[in-house]
């Protein structure tokens, strides 16, 4: 199932953003922060407890006013909790037991803190005080860090080992890419909601094939076709009706179903009236797909055909003379079948609803100069459900839901291009490069809206 881990990405400098910050620096008054406090230190299994506070030597550090009300340092430097409370059973009755040194990395300083260590009388057990507003658990770099990291990998999609130069040039850092890998790790499981907020009504869905470690996955996604932002995303082994149905009830509630457009195959109709959308449009152009390879597969066959006749008749003729005649044969089935194509697609020009109802009497009229195999299909396959194709002239719908569904394809070529979807070696390195170049592009988006919207506000109001 999905969840989103907080905070897990790759610190970088390059962003001007303003952050909270925990510590700052002072030069001023440095001294030497002994002052008796190996008296406080008590045994423990830390090794890290037993630092020697005297041998530090980073300037001196302040509690900034963002946590002033949460920590306190005293006078040899070490950061108290203002009311410390055990972490295992939530009780007061703690003491003093000893301190721990911390190396951190943020904005404003990097080097070693020092982190007052208690003992929880009532279960016997030590914590320190907890600064996981500004760091994560078993972390030394900033959360203020990992957000300007993360933006950084979805503004541009860095590689990995870009981004590693990026700590040595903006850091001073030496970190490695696969450090790097695992930073960026901030989805866990096979989902991905991208929580966009408000939802339009009028959707896409789309699967799509990837490979990880040479075996191929299914990747499917919903998206919103009116803000042009992907919603949620599932990776399965398998492409059945009943991923498709968890999908888009998991993440759009019913007020918000409308429309959605999907291709034409078997089983999507079943799966939308089950969900309830008022309308399903099927993708003209998936249509206009599987009606030119059959016309294609069929020419293939006269091809074949007229070729093995004149090789018979011409068999003293060379290779490029039988080519020759074969085109010149074929010109004129060329020409009525695009002729045929033609006067069918034309429909999907109308520019209403009740027009293209019209026009399927003509086709219909006009069936007896098709070929069988054409015939055949537009019976089988279009006559039964072409309303599902025309639902995007109804008045209601019109300018909000499209015939095709390119633009959730267009998602799939814009963060999975056809010459990646071969390289993933994990589910989970494949589900968070998903995640972060959609984000990228819902933040991008986002940015188009507001800009939109403060110059025409009432194109936003529903």
């Amino acid at each position: 199932m999905f969840s989103k881990t907080n905070n897990k990405a790759l610190p970088i400098l390059n962003v001007s953003e303003v952050q909270q910050k925990l510590f700052d620096f002072d030069d001023s008054g440095r001294e030497n922060r002994n002052n008796g406090q190996r008296n406080d230190l008590r045994k423990s299994n830390d090794f890290q407890s037993k630092l020697d506070v005297g041998n530090y030597k980073h300037p001196e550090i302040k509690i900034s006013d963002e946590y002033a009300n949460k920590y306190f340092m005293d006078e040899n430097g070490i950061i108290h909790s203002l009311n410390p409370i055990c972490p295992h059973c939530n009780s007061h009755n703690v003491v003093k037991w000893s301190f721990y040194g911390r190396k951190v990395i943020s904005e404003e300083y990097c080097g070693e803190i020092i982190i007052r260590r208690y003992y929880c009388k009532k279960c016997n057990k030590t914590f320190m005080t907890d600064l996981k507003d500004q760091f994560d658990f078993h972390s030394n770099i900033s959360n203020g860090l990992k957000e300007k990291a993360l933006k950084i990998k979805e503004l541009n999609w860095s590689s990995l080992r870009d981004i590693s130069k990026y700590y040595k040039i903006f850091n001073n850092i030496d970190i490695s890419y696969e450090t790097v890998r695992k930073a960026l790790i901030v989805v866990d499981g096979n989902e991905i909601d991208y929580q966009i907020g408000e939802l339009r009504g009028y959707y896409g869905y789309d699967a799509q094939w990837v490979k990880i470690n040479k075996k191929w996955k299914f990747r499917h996604a919903v998206y919103d076709i009116v803000r042009k932002m992907p919603i949620a995303e599932l990776f399965s082994d398998e492409d059945t009706n009943k991923d498709v149905y968890y999908l888009i009830n998991k993440y759009i509630e019913l007020k918000d179903r409308t429309c959605i457009v999907t291709d034409t195959k078997k089983g999507y109709d079943k799966v939308m009236r089950k969900l309830k959308f008022k309308r399903h449009q099927y993708c003209t152009f998936h249509f206009k797909l599987n009606l030119n390879k059959k016309v294609h597969d069929e020419i293939l066959k006269y091809k074949r055909k007229i070729e093995s006749e004149l090789k018979k008749t011409y068999k003293n003729e060379t290779k490029t003379f039988i080519e020759n005649k074969v085109k010149e044969e074929l010109k004129p089935i060329k020409k009525e079948m695009g002729y045929i194509l033609q006067l069918i697609y034309y429909l999907f020009k109308e520019e209403s609803f009740e027009k293209a109802n019209s026009y399927i009497n003509l086709i219909k009229t006009n069936m007896v100069n098709f070929p069988d195999f054409i015939r055949e299909y537009i019976v089988e396959y279009f006559f039964p459900h072409y309303k599902s194709y025309l639902y995007y002239l109804e008045k209601p719908y019109k300018g909000k839901l499209d015939r095709t569904n390119n633009k959730t394809e267009g998602y799939f070529r814009a963060t999975m291009p056809k010459g990646q979807k071969r390289k993933f070696r994990t589910l989970n390195g494949l589900v968070n490069q998903v995640y972060h170049r959609g984000n990228g592009l819902i933040n991008n988006q986002i940015e188009k809206e507001e800009k939109l919207k403060n110059s025409n506000p009432s194109r936003f109001i529903r």
